[in-house]
């Protein structure tokens, strides 16, 4: 039997916010963050994390690689071990939060040497920690196949939830896709559920979505859109189908967020739900409704589901 809770339920959400923090880390995981800089809320913080002199868009924590990788490569706790001063940074910025999201492309040395330690430093210190990652095209070296994929084992360690978007997947939307532009389409795929979930979550959701996340390291996440009749429906099918949701019906927890345009009509809202539960007998499901008039007449369906 399928289980249903909703997010924020009984719940203002102006009065009732988690506070959030958003990390953009290394070059393509501050590409994605600067695209959600203009997401208005008091309860939002987003940093990006680097160590290149690029000019930053948002408030900037700037780190040593050669400090990252040293912590890295340290068989040592966060708490056992002398801290760098990357570290300390890092520390001082980025604790005491609700919920956290670090964002990154792993395979680079950046981006793959920092995202464990800072994944370690929010689980000492932060509620819920959200790992969202795009992997390497399969045509890409193997060394740079193997660093992604050792950071995300060690990241996984410290997070509640660990979303993997593979650049190949790409391909299966349209294999002609320019690299440059599938970097863009990967862009908006991984900001779509920050912007959705922080739409949705209130301080009554952090208990239930720490239990729904236990014991759960692989979730894939899908988005699609509907429009016109039965596009609640339509949205739900083409989440389903997104190529980072292979076999669907094998999840079991599953967060769900509606997103409708300038109507809101139950009868879409029922639509999604019941095609969602339709695919994923007996799982654990919380959803959340949220309004976006730049949709205009569509609907987005968001599911973020783990196994």
């Amino acid at each position: 039997m399928t289980v249903l809770r909703k997010f924020g339920e009984d719940h203002d959400l102006d009065d009732d916010r988690p506070s959030i923090l958003v990390l953009g880390v290394g070059g393509a995981g501050r590409n994605i963050v600067e695209e959600i800089k203009d997401i208005s809320s008091k309860n939002l913080k987003i940093y990006e994390v680097g160590t290149s002199s690029r000019p930053p868009k948002l408030p900037y924590i700037s780190i040593s690689k050669e400090e990252m990788k040293q912590a890295y490569h340290s068989d040592l706790e966060l708490d056992e071990r002398p801290l760098t001063r990357s570290e300390k940074k890092l520390r001082g910025k980025i604790k005491g939060f609700d919920i956290t999201y670090i964002i990154a492309g792993l395979g680079g040395r950046t981006g793959s040497w920092t995202v464990p330690v800072c994944a370690e430093i929010c689980d000492n210190y932060n509620s819920l920690v959200f790992g969202f990652f795009a992997k390497p095209f399969d045509s890409e070296s193997c060394s740079r196949k193997k660093l992604a994929d050792r950071a995300q084992n060690k990241a996984q360690e410290h997070l509640d939830i660990s979303a993997i978007f593979p650049n190949s997947k790409l391909l299966d939307i349209d294999p002609h896709l320019p690299i440059k532009k599938a970097f863009g389409v990967m862009n908006k795929i991984m900001r779509i559920p920050i912007i959705d979930l922080n739409s949705v979550i209130t301080d009554s959701d952090i208990e239930p979505l720490n239990k729904i996340c236990r014991g759960t390291e692989d979730y894939r996440i899908g988005a699609g859109y509907g429009k016109g009749m039965k596009k609640g429906l339509k949205a739900a099918k083409e989440a389903m189908r997104s190529p980072w949701l292979a076999e669907f019906k094998s999840y079991n927890k599953i967060l769900t967020i509606i997103t409708t345009g300038v109507e809101k009509l139950d009868i879409d809202i029922e639509d999604a739900l019941e095609e969602i539960e339709n695919n994923s007998p007996g799982a654990e499901i919380i959803f959340g409704v949220r309004k976006d008039q730049d949709l205009k007449e569509r609907i987005r369906v968001t599911i973020i589901a783990g196994k």
